[in-house]
């Protein structure tokens, strides 16, 4: 995304508009993105309000009362709806061929401007998503990492899961989403993001002519992050797996932070692909687990590094030595130029595949917008690669993988004993 491919306009009500024209190709994404998520909940009261909003909105408005009416519009024309809700942002999208963008505005404005809020949806869809969280809780290789935000954020709202809890979600009145909705949806907290077979000014007009006319301001915001991490080392479920699912965490860079760039070739070279160290020394080597990764993610105020493995029950100790093994090397006896070059090639390349197609890119301009207030482009994110050097990288790992910060987390059959040694390979190494 070059500088001069991505256009951002505001609308006298607050709304931001960005948009890449992308000619060569014949659809169009649209996507709406608010600034409310988990971290803007009261854990409480309103713990995965955000997420059950979500699935609301799409159940019928005053034009469009019916979910079924919303659905066979976008089916109609070969189109393609949905929405995520995260921690700091929720968005709807909706991608189509491009004669049909109108489209796409007129529902996704209508959605978010008039959704009826019907007592009996209401009722359905709390059921719909506590059968979600027994879906989720089946899968310990995705419920696992839920178990992270409690370790890394214990006591502030980032370590919300975004779904919630049976409990607050059973007893949830109807009045809390709506009060939730009326405080956040709002046009001064939200971005449009459309890349695609669209003019930028097409995009503003559509904009314009759905939206102009409202001029509500959001009332609310979220705390950031200003507690220490959980004087916990461990965060168990035990449970009878076929394998235990565990995570080594610990916190990292906030976005755009100076040493961001570092971390990302960090994790890179220690969890990216079947060459990175962690899979051939945990895999490769000791045979200790089938699948093995590291990820970092971070938000405007803190980060996160997370390595999971899928490990046999008897040899989880085993598997985390071998992890922490990795971390003390890299910290200790750093990296070769030639690994750190193979890095920000690897990192460059999927920067690049990964805004080949106007829904990613939609995506990613829409989230950098609502987040951070701006948008950066493909040649400013890899001149940031490509000014790492071994000596940051070095100086990351060892600001970020320190033992003394380390957190582990683990769905399986784990004894008592086996914690313990866990908790001082994870301290001593």
């Amino acid at each position: 995304m070059a500088a001069s491919l991505h256009k951002i306009s505001t609308l006298h009500n607050g709304v931001r508009v960005v948009t890449r024209t992308m000619d060569d190709t014949e659809s169009v994404t649209v996507a709406f993105f608010v600034g409310a998520g988990g971290r803007y909940e009261d854990m409480q009261t309103e713990y995965g309000s955000a997420h059950f909003l979500e699935h609301l909105l799409f159940k019928g408005t005053t034009k469009r009362p019916e979910a079924r009416i919303i659905s066979e519009e976008v089916d109609s024309v070969g189109g393609y709806m949905n929405a995520y809700t995260a921690e700091d942002h929720t968005c709807y999208y909706i991608k189509l061929p491009k004669n049909y963008v109108g489209l796409a505005f007129n529902i996704l404005a209508d959605i978010l401007t008039d959704p009826l809020f019907k007592q009996a949806e209401f009722e359905r869809e709390r059921g719909v998503i506590l059968e979600e969280m027994n879906v989720y809780k089946d899968d310990p290789g995705r419920y696992v990492f839920d178990l992270v935000g409690d370790l890394l954020w214990p006591k502030d709202s980032l370590r919300t899961n975004v779904i919630g809890t049976p409990e607050i979600i059973q007893a949830m009145p109807r009045q809390i989403i709506i009060d939730y909705f009326k405080s956040l949806y709002c046009m001064d907290n939200l971005v449009i993001s459309v890349a695609g077979n669209i003019s930028h000014a097409r995009a503003v007009e559509l904009a314009e002519e759905l939206l102009g006319s409202f001029s509500t301001k959001a009332r609310r915001g979220y705390e950031k992050i200003k507690h220490s991490q959980s004087d916990k080392i461990t965060n168990i479920i035990h449970q009878d797996t076929n394998q235990s699912h565990i995570i080594v965490a610990g916190r990292a860079p906030q976005i755009d932070a100076n040493d961001e760039p570092s971390m990302k070739i960090l994790s890179t070279l220690l969890g990216s692909g079947m060459s990175s160290r962690l899979f051939l020394n945990v895999r490769e080597r000791k045979a200790l687990a089938y699948t093995i990764y590291m990820s970092y993610s971070n938000f405007v105020d803190t980060g996160k590094f997370e390595i999971y493995a899928g490990v046999s029950n008897d040899r989880v100790d085993e598997a985390v030595g071998a992890i922490a093994e990795e971390l003390t090397k890299v910290r200790i006896e750093g990296i070769e130029r030639k690994e750190l070059d193979k890095a920000k090639e690897q990192v460059r390349g999927r920067m690049i595949m990964g805004l080949e197609s106007n829904s990613a890119v939609a995506d990613v301009m829409g989230s950098d917008m609502i987040i951070s207030g701006k948008v950066w482009t493909l040649e400013e994110m890899l001149a940031d690669i490509d000014a790492v050097t071994t000596d940051s990288v070095i100086e990351a790992a060892q600001k970020y993988l320190q033992t003394k910060d380390l957190h582990f987390a683990a769905i399986g059959p784990i004894e008592e004993a086996k914690i313990k040694n866990i908790e001082q390979l994870l301290r001593n190494k």
